[in-house]
């Protein structure tokens, strides 16, 4: 990684802070959220222990080991993001709404994590995964009685969050609010969490996002919070015909392409064309063809990002992005990966790729040790041996 190169979106980013806010105590929290941000510069996602768990809650370690976390620090990665789902540690029949023994399972692996070395980014994933499946929101902003709820837990979570460190620990909130088609409904209820969640943790970073599963242009429709402590999160998988080809959970559609190319043009789509039978994936993928998706248009599109944050002088964090790989040929993963991670850079926008292992995965098993995909690290920018 070029890190230096890195760094100078950030120092103008903190110069314009200085000028605007002008007192020493003004610069002071300037240059601590900018030590802050450098920390959770570059992460990866580590789902399968928190959410989307295939067995039983288990310790970190009999999930995650001690060498998969000195792996992921010696690649040069300095955080990781930590998806949990709310039904692995709700109790609606608690008091204090949480499940005390998964709780502390939970706490013990984030310790052991930023022992490690590593930061951690507090991902809130869904409210039932196995109930809601990808609606991660769920019930949120539906059914009045759990949205309060849902208030009060995270109020109650935010009370065991605090022994954290906030230079080493930042909150998400809620991944991927939907909101399907009611999209304006979302920032009036994040706006109410956050602030319940700010009186129990006045330190501590706050991740806001968009709704529509967290994707760029509802969060170019925010309007940012009167609030210097919070970052506003966004996921990349543009173009999703691409990134999620033979994606099982993906649309009827998209679940059916195969080795769909990128960078695309009218050219490149001929194999992938000739792959599939139905005349509305021929139209699909001759669409995707014409729309040239590539590195300039990359590019361009967190551009868009880019500028809306310059314009409320707010931070930025790409919390994920990833490309399904089971059906997508290596060549053209690893191109759109390093165009994306080389775009974000560009903007000084910090980064975590899903994920460690699976579909979207950075490293493979073998007889239970992690093997890095050199291909997938190097576009990552990473270190190799």
């Amino acid at each position: 990684m070029k890190r230096g190169n890195r760094l100078f979106p950030f120092i103008l980013i903190l110069i314009v802070s200085l000028g605007f806010h002008g007192s020493l105590k003004a610069q002071g929290l300037a240059a601590a959220d900018e030590a802050r941000y450098q920390r959770f510069s570059w992460g990866i996602n580590l789902p399968y222990w928190f959410w989307l768990n295939r067995a039983p809650l288990r310790p970190l370690e009999m999930v995650y080991s001690d060498k998969d976390l000195e792996l992921i620090r010696k690649l040069g990665l300095t955080y990781v993001r930590v998806p949990v789902d709310m039904a692995n540690i709700y109790d609606p029949d608690r008091e204090d709404l949480l499940q005390p023994e998964a709780l502390d399972l939970l706490l013990s692996g984030l310790r052991k994590i930023i022992n490690s070395g590593l930061a951690v980014n507090f991902d809130l994933h869904s409210i039932s995964q196995q109930a809601g499946g990808s609606d991660y929101s769920g019930p949120l902003g539906k059914d009045p009685a759990f949205t309060e709820r849902f208030y009060v837990f995270w109020e109650r979570l935010a009370r065991k969050l605090a022994d954290f460190d906030p230079d080493w620990l930042i909150v998400e909130p809620m991944n991927e609010p939907v909101f399907l088609g009611e999209e304006d409904r979302w920032p009036p209820l994040q706006k109410q969490l956050i602030a319940r969640i700010r009186a129990v943790l006045p330190r501590h970073t706050i991740l806001a996002t968009g709704a529509f599963w967290s994707n760029l242009s509802t969060l170019l429709t925010l309007e940012p919070l009167a609030d210097p402590g919070i970052w506003y999160c966004f996921h990349f998988y543009e173009p999703h015909l691409f990134t999620h080809q033979g994606a099982h959970w993906s649309s009827e559609l998209v679940k059916k392409l195969r080795r769909v190319p990128y960078p695309s043009s009218p050219q490149a789509v001929g194999e992938a064309i000739s792959l599939v039978q139905q005349e509305d994936l021929k139209r699909a993928l001759q669409a995707y063809g014409q729309e040239s998706w590539n590195a300039a248009r990359i590019e361009e599109r967190i551009g868009q990002a880019a500028a809306w944050a310059a314009r409320h002088r707010v931070r930025l964090i790409c919390n994920e992005f990833g490309a399904y790989r089971t059906y997508c040929l290596p060549p053209y993963r690893v191109a759109w990966i390093k165009d994306v991670r080389t775009a974000l850079e560009k903007y000084g926008i910090s980064w975590a790729m899903w994920e460690f292992e699976g579909g979207f995965g950075l490293i493979y098993r073998r007889n239970g040790k992690a093997i890095v995909d050199r291909l997938v690290g190097r576009a990552l920018g990473l270190k190799l041996d």
